[in-house]
């Protein structure tokens, strides 16, 4: 009698064990993908399947599979709610409940460039916190000579070393695999994706900023993203869609977050 308890306590431990590993191994990739309002994530979270959210504080996480065409993927739909706190807040709870191969930040922008018109998207190959900056002292109120305070961007490597960051990167083998979507709504090029707790439509404001920085979108989420993906070493992508441009007159259009959800399920699909 006691060897038989032992053999199906044995037994059971071991399928404990199989269940609780819930295999990542079984997943393709684990994608923790990013939008700050509802019309930025809904798209994407109906085309999970067997979702189910959850929520830690503020952030929900919107948790399912997508089939892609290199095997299934868990993904976790973040949303991060509006602006550089809640993005950071919501990056760190997402890698720390989910441990993703990948990240991805996705959603609505204003444009900076000339050459680009609503509906264009954006691959962040250089990400940057536009609201860091220092002025020297002077009497004028408002200057233009903006001194980027790098500092904001600072990280620490295991040696307690300071690591300075002027600019963070999208993952290289992210941005050419993003570059194989087919869209048809706009352009796809890569530039430099500016973040800050700020919406700028001043016209001379803008260009300075892009004279700076040569920004080709603004936004309030990406480089928080990008920098907590930096310290965790995990893959990180920025993808923004131009929603408005004021260089070019071009309203708010909804629309773009749609499709700006669907080149991101096309892209994880291709993952």
């Amino acid at each position: 009698m006691k060897k038989i308890f032992i053999m199906f306590f044995s037994l059971m431990l071991l399928l404990s064990c199989n269940n609780n590993s819930n295999s990542s191994e079984n997943y393709k990739n684990i994608v923790l993908v990013q939008g700050a309002m509802d019309i930025e994530v809904d798209t994407m979270i109906a085309s999970l399947k067997d979702v189910k959210e959850e929520r830690y504080g503020s952030w929900s996480f919107f948790v399912g599979t997508l089939e892609g065409k290199n095997g299934l993927n868990k993904v976790i739909v973040s949303r991060t709610e509006i602006g550089l706190v809640n993005a950071s807040a919501a990056t760190t709870i997402g890698i720390e409940k989910y441990k993703p191969t990948v990240i991805i930040n996705q959603g609505t922008s204003g444009g900076h460039d000339i050459n680009l018109h609503s509906g264009d998207i954006v691959l962040g190959t250089n990400i940057i916190n536009i609201g860091a900056f220092r002025t020297e002292k002077s009497e004028n109120s408002i200057q233009n000579n903006w001194i980027f305070l790098d500092d904001v961007q600072r990280l620490r490597d295991e040696n307690n070393n300071f690591i300075t960051n002027m600019a963070f990167h999208s993952d290289s083998d992210l941005v050419n695999i993003a570059k194989t979507i087919n869209y048809t709504n706009g352009k796809v090029v890569e530039g430099t994706i500016g973040s800050a707790d700020q919406w700028n439509r001043e016209l001379e404001r803008i260009n300075m900023i892009h004279n700076k920085y040569n920004t080709s979108a603004e936004e309030m989420e990406t480089v928080a993203a990008a920098q907590v993906a930096k310290a965790f070493n995990i893959p990180f992508i920025g993808i923004r869609i131009l929603s408005n441009t004021d260089l070019h007159n071009e309203d708010f259009n909804p629309e773009t977050a749609i499709w700006c959800n669907n080149f991101t399920i096309d892209f994880i699909k291709s993952l």
